[in-house]
C-alpha cells in the first residue's frame, strides 16, 4: 500500500496501464440524441475499452419507452466496435439510485472502473488517461477518485504548474474509482440526502466545498438527492481527496435539453470553459495537499458572501456555529445580516411545518 510519505508518480506517461483494463460504465435514460454523440466520442478514443457496461433506467412515464428503446438500440449497434453489456432496468430507479446501484454492481466483478454519462463527450485521450490514473494511484488510499473534468475557482491558474491537482470535490463528468474506496463509503446503504456532517453548515469549507455546502442546503430544503454531492461529502468525511485535471478532457452537452433533470437552463459560461479537445495531461501533483488557491481563510468574509449571494437562510443553531468558526468582524456582521434579513423565510417555514 502506498503511504502518503512515499514517492508519488511524477508523469502519467511513465505509469503503466493496468494489466486488465477497467470497464467503461455508461449511464443513459431518455436522451438518445446526446448518447449518440457520446458514443461517437468513445469510438475515437486513442485506447478503446475492452468492454462497456451500460445502465439504462426504466420507464418513468409512457413517453419514455421509445426514447429508452432508442438508447438500447444505440448500445446494441455500438457492440460491433466494443462489446456492450446492457443492463436495462425493469423499473425506474431514478438517476441517483441507478448510478449508485450500477457502480456497486460493477464492483462485484471489477477492481476499478471508468464512468461517463450520456451527456458527457470525451476527447480522444480520455479513457487512456483515466486508465493510467487508476493505475498510478491504485495503492494510494487517500485518493478516492480521478476525474477528467476541470472546475477551478478564479485565481488558481497562476499558482498551478501541473496538469493535475488535488481536489476536495468529486467531479463526475467523466471519472474513475476503485472498488475498495467505493465500498468503504458504502453509498448503496446510506439514506437519501446522506450527510455524515449532520448539517450543511458543518461541512468543512474551502473555495471548492463552499458550493457543496450551498448545494446540500438546497437538497435538504427541497427534499431532493444528488449522488455526486453524497459522494463528495462521504469522501470528505473519510478524509479522502480526488485528482482532477487543470483542463477538461470532457465536454458537457446536457444543458437545456428537455429531458435533462439538473441542467435545465441555459449553459453557464463556466461549464465547458476549460475544455480542450487535444488535452493529453501528463504532469502529476507532487503532494496530496490542497493547492493554496483552494483554501479558505477563516478570517475572510468569502463564505458569508457566498451564503448571501446564494440566498441561504440560517437557523439560530447554524448562526451560532458559523459565528464561532468564522469569527472575523466582517463575517460576523454579514452572517447576522443573513439571519435577520431572512428570518421571515425561516418563520414561515416553521409555521407551515416544513423542514427548515
Amino acid at each position: 500500500m502506498m503511504s502518503n510519505n512515499l514517492e508519488l508518480p511524477i508523469f502519467l506517461d511513465e505509469v503503466s496501464l493496468p494489466e486488465t483494463l477497467p470497464p467503461l460504465v455508461v449511464i443513459a435514460f431518455t436522451r438518445p440524441d446526446l448518447l449518440s454523440q457520446v458514443l461517437a466520442g468513445i469510438s475515437q478514443q486513442s485506447l478503446l475499452p475492452k468492454n462497456i457496461i451500460a445502465f439504462v433506467d426504466g420507464v418513468r412515464k409512457v413517453d419514455d419507452e421509445p426514447l429508452i428503446q432508442q438508447c438500447v438500440e444505440l448500445f446494441k449497434a455500438f457492440s460491433t466496435s466494443v462489446p456492450v453489456q446492457i443492463v436495462a432496468r425493469t423499473k425506474n430507479l431514478g438517476g441517483d439510485r441507478n448510478v449508485i446501484l450500477g457502480l456497486t454492481e460493477v464492483f462485484s466483478a471489477y477492481d476499478s472502473l471508468v464512468y461517463l454519462e450520456d451527456d458527457t463527450v470525451p476527447n480522444p485521450h480520455f479513457y487512456e488517461r483515466m486508465c493510467r490514473l487508476l493505475s498510478a494511484y491504485r495503492d494510494c488510499q487517500k485518493i478516492c477518485s480521478v476525474s477528467a473534468y476541470a472546475n477551478l475557482p478564479p485565481g488558481c491558474d497562476e499558482l498551478l504548474s501541473k496538469d493535475f491537482m488535488i481536489s476536495n470535490r468529486v467531479f463526475s463528468l467523466g471519472f474513475g474509482t476503485w472498488r475498495d474506496r467505493w465500498n468503504e463509503l458504502n453509498l448503496a446503504h446510506q439514506p437519501a440526502q446522506y450527510n455524515p456532517f449532520g448539517s450543511f453548515y458543518k461541512i468543512p469549507a474551502n473555495r471548492q466545498t463552499k458550493m457543496t455546502m450551498v448545494n446540500q442546503f438546497w437538497l435538504e430544503k427541497n427534499q431532493q438527492t444528488d449522488w455526486v454531492i453524497t459522494f463528495t461529502l462521504a469522501s470528505l468525511y473519510h478524509q479522502k481527496v480526488h485528482i482532477i485535471p487543470t483542463n477538461s478532457l470532457v465536454y458537457n452537452i446536457g444543458f437545456g435539453h428537455p429531458e435533462s433533470k439538473t441542467y435545465r437552463g441555459k449553459e453557464a459560461a463556466w461549464v465547458n470553459a476549460r475544455y480542450d479537445a487535444e488535452f493529453r495531461p501528463n504532469s502529476l501533483p507532487s503532494s496530496l495537499e490542497l493547492s493554496p488557491c483552494l483554501k479558505l481563510d477563516r478570517k475572510n468574509v468569502e463564505l458569508a458572501e457566498h451564503f448571501w449571494k446564494n440566498n441561504i437562510w440560517l437557523t439560530p443553531g447554524a448562526l451560532l456555529y458559523l459565528l464561532r468558526k468564522y469569527g472575523s468582524f466582517k463575517s460576523i456582521v454579514l452572517f447576522l445580516k443573513i439571519f435577520v434579513t431572512r428570518l421571515p423565510i425561516l418563520l414561515r417555514r416553521w409555521r407551515n411545518g416544513r423542514q427548515i
